[in-house]
């Protein structure tokens, strides 16, 4: 009788316990399928309209904080002047692109914008801001001597001079040609002295996401100077496919100096990152090394997608390149390839890649602008270029 009752008990409580995680299974799909509902589709807008209001109030959030305001190493703390260097002059790369992509689509911004941006070349071009390469390389970059040899920079050659082809896109008053000359002249001088095509960004290091950005930035040169770096950087586009690392067809994140031999693997970050400028260089292949892309990293689950930062493993191997990685997805690799969706008009990955980041990022609003509370201001100018990318063209022809 006694076993028999204590049979009894373990059965009530089994039950309960198996009633208990039904609800709790329950409970928390029901909450996540709320959170998806609430995040709607986000994809929707930015493909139809191409500007939205969300993408408006972000640009008057980065417009007000950057002009004039406090450096983004105010936002973004970190103990290593060459690290927030970088991410200095990123934040104002980023966000003269995102305002580029916006004037594309919107071009009645266009004047407004390339006052901004000449004031954030100005800002760039000044030695504060130019640091970070200073310190790397022990010279000063924008010297006339340095740009006339041929090695290193490209880091910060690179988005200045992309920079400098945003404004000449959207005003052709001049103002920096003799700049953006010699810029363009000393990231091509250098381009052409290694076989692979590819630039160091610190002494000894190469990384093709860099020169990624210098090679569009010959690109832009070409359409708003007049100049001609297309069979140069043709070729970097074909040696690039001879470092795409071994089993996944992807650009490596750093190469050799000297003989180009793939030293890294690829990693979402930087394949994420090409999603936005490769298209600026050669949209076939950028098409080409986004599909692959989808196909090795890209982790679809039930509302949400992201992108993993390392083909295999790294489930929590993080650096200042990746940004956060949890259980092997990268944050900084899913929110770069936003673009990657948008340039391939893939709206249910666009809405898939957005969720999450829109869900993490908590958007709020005041007046007419929109920020990410939970991300730095260069998060801020990272997402509105990637939301907003698009081909470019000079807008005065």
């Amino acid at each position: 009788m006694i076993k028999i009752i204590q049979l009894y008990k373990n059965v009530m409580r089994n039950k309960l316990i198996l009633k208990r995680a039904f609800v709790y299974s329950v409970a928390i799909a029901a909450g996540y399928l709320s959170v998806i509902v609430f995040l709607g589709d986000p994809a929707k807008g930015l493909l139809e309209k191409g500007i939205t209001n969300d993408i408006l109030f972000r640009r008057n959030f980065l417009i007000k904080s950057l002009s004039g305001g406090p450096s983004p190493a105010d936002f973004f703390q970190t103990g290593d002047a060459q690290y927030a260097g970088e991410w200095t002059i990123g934040t104002y790369a980023m966000a003269t692109y995102a305002l580029t992509n916006i004037a594309m689509l919107k071009p009645d911004t266009a004047k407004e914008s390339s006052a901004i941006i000449a004031k954030w070349i100005e800002f760039c071009i000044n030695g504060q801001f130019s640091n970070f390469d200073e310190i790397a390389w022990q010279e000063k970059p924008l010297d006339e001597k340095i740009l006339n040899k041929d090695y290193g920079h490209i880091g910060y050659y690179g988005h200045l001079n992309l920079m400098l082809g945003c404004y000449a896109l959207l005003n052709n008053d001049g103002r920096f040609k003799e700049l953006h000359t010699k810029m363009s002249e000393a990231i091509a001088k250098r381009m052409a002295k290694y076989p692979h095509r590819h630039i160091e960004t610190y002494p000894g290091e190469t990384y093709p996401p860099d020169n990624t950005v210098g090679a569009a930035s010959l690109r832009v040169a070409d359409m708003a100077l007049g100049t001609n770096y297309r069979k140069l950087v043709d070729e970097w586009v074909e040696e690039s496919k001879k470092i795409e690392y071994p089993l996944y067809g992807l650009i490596a994140f750093q190469i050799d100096i000297q003989t180009g031999r793939p030293l890294q693997t690829c990693r979402g970050s930087n394949i994420g990152w090409n999603s936005f400028f490769m298209p600026l260089v050669d949209e076939a292949y950028a098409k080409v090394q986004f599909e692959r892309f989808k196909k090795y990293m890209l982790r679809r689950y039930i509302g949400f997608a992201a992108f993993q930062e390392y083909p295999r493993g790294g489930w929590f191997k993080m650096d200042r390149d990746t940004g956060p990685v949890i259980f092997g997805l990268g944050g900084t690799a899913t929110g770069f390839s936003v673009a990657g969706a948008r340039w391939s008009n893939d709206s249910e990955l666009l809405t898939l890649l957005l969720r999450p980041l829109e869900l993490l990022g908590v958007s709020v609003t005041k007046s007419n602008e929109r920020r990410y509370i939970a991300a730095p201001v260069v998060g801020d100018a990272i997402m509105l270029a990637m939301k907003t990318a698009c081909r470019w063209r000079p807008l005065w022809r």
